[in-house]
């Protein structure tokens, strides 16, 4: 017998006891969709992981909204409704967390549960999921950006101290992330030291390519996951929460970007360097790929096994765009054709037994990761500064230089986004286990 068939308590004030239990209803489904959104889920997540909590505790109508900062949900069980909202802590992503409360979530919408149990459940999915100690956070993170470094261009010269700035930067924002410092402020310092010890690192070991270390080194900070959720949320129908993603990972890039600038000032650079063309062997491209998107894999906590899986994504995902590339493809094309392969591949990894949904789409997007085209991302806003700037000369010439860059984004972004979510949505998959 369920809380809402105690005879005796509806006896005694049947009015009251309904709405109780529906608070406590209520509150347990807003728990979980707060943690599944600070998981990194996209919106249709959090909106079905809801909707089956509260039934499964026994609500009969449910109505939700999601939004970046808050979420409310109305519950409903005969003619007794009530409504309550919480707040959403900072967006993260967490592979591990995400499985777990996943299955939490399948269980209670079996019915499996009461709502002490759940919220038991969900106390102990809180307190249990590990993490990777931060110092291997920070190396993976300086892995992966060393990896953009080759993929970008850099010389072997640059790759070390590419490797140990953005290590380096990556252990910084560890710290003042901890201490509750803004995450705007956060990137802004961050890129500032990671670009100014991998620009000056390089120039003083001989590297010629001073300008796009930096930029690599400041890869890490490049929100891709929340990229794409923007553009899948919007694509679902849900645009409110989308549209909220979009502008979080607009304002990341923009501090990202003064932090490398006010780098560039510091060491006397007023050029931000071209964007080379790179033209690398597919098993050059494949092997560093795969190095970024396993590196990304230990930053989004994934287990061993599925690391190894964002590894394989990651050079299956390079090779299909250099193939692509090759065949005289434009990168839109080609981002787009290795979107839809990663993205078939994880589908059907997901069909082979022996557990839940390996990864699912959060391991098809960090397979995709090394294609995000962060380094345009940074030329694009940089060229917009410069336009502000009193003494500019040849504002034609520099806005001219700028809007490739900027279309590159939009467009690239957007041709991996459509080929990750049409794939997910004619090869669907039960978000939670049965």
């Amino acid at each position: 017998m369920t809380a809402l068939e105690s005879p005796l308590s509806d006896a005694a004030d049947p009015v009251l006891l309904r709405h109780r239990h529906l608070e406590r209803i209520a509150m347990t489904a807003l728990r979980a969709g707060r943690l599944l959104l600070e998981s990194g889920v996209k919106a249709l997540v959090v909106h079905e992981g809801m909707t089956r909590v509260a039934r499964g505790l026994g609500a009969d109508a449910v109505h939700i909204r999601v939004g970046y900062a808050s979420l409310a949900i109305t519950v409903g069980s005969g003619a007794n409704t009530i409504t309550r909202m919480t707040g959403v802590g900072p967006h993260g992503v967490n592979l591990r967390r995400n499985h777990a409360l996943r299955q939490v979530v399948g269980r209670i919408g079996r019915g499996a549960s009461t709502a002490d149990e759940a919220q038991a459940a969900l106390d102990a999915v809180e307190r249990d999921t590990g993490r990777y100690p931060w110092p291997l956070v920070a190396l993976a993170a300086g892995i992966a950006c060393a990896a953009f470094g080759r993929l970008l261009g850099v010389d072997w010269l640059a790759v070390g101290p590419v490797l140990a700035a953005g290590a380096i930067g990556q252990g910084v924002r560890h710290h003042l992330a901890g201490r509750g410092v803004n995450a705007y402020v956060v990137a802004a310092v961050v890129a500032f030291i990671a670009a100014l010890l991998a620009a000056a690192a390089s120039l003083g070991l001989g590297s010629g390519m001073p300008e796009t270390a930096m930029i690599a080194a400041v890869l890490m900070l490049v929100p891709g996951v929340h990229a794409l959720n923007a553009q899948t949320d919007i694509m679902e129908g849900l645009p409110t929460l989308g549209s909220a993603r979009a502008v979080s990972v607009g304002m990341m890039l923009v501090f990202l970007t003064v932090g490398v600038w006010v780098a560039q000032v510091t060491l006397g650079m007023t050029e931000p360097g071209t964007m080379l063309a790179v033209d690398r062997p597919m098993w050059h491209q494949a092997l560093f790929g795969a190095v970024a998107a396993g590196a990304f894999g230990v930053l989004f906590n994934f287990g061993v096994a599925t690391i190894l899986w964002a590894g394989a994504a990651g050079a299956l995902a390079l090779s299909v765009r250099t193939l692509g590339l090759d065949a005289g493809w434009s990168l839109e094309a080609a981002s787009f054709a290795a979107a839809a392969a990663v993205a078939v591949c994880v589908q059907a990894l997901d069909l082979i037994p022996g557990g839940f949904r390996r990864g699912g789409n959060t391991l098809a997007v960090a397979g995709c990761i090394p294609m995000i085209p962060g380094s345009a991302a940074a030329h694009a806003i940089m060229g917009l500064m410069e336009l502000t700037l009193p003494d500019i000369v040849e504002p034609d010439r520099v806005l001219l230089g700028t809007v490739p860059y900027a279309l590159r984004v939009v467009f690239t972004i957007g041709a991996i986004g459509a080929g990750l979510t049409i794939v997910t949505a004619l090869l669907r998959r039960p978000d939670f286990p049965k």
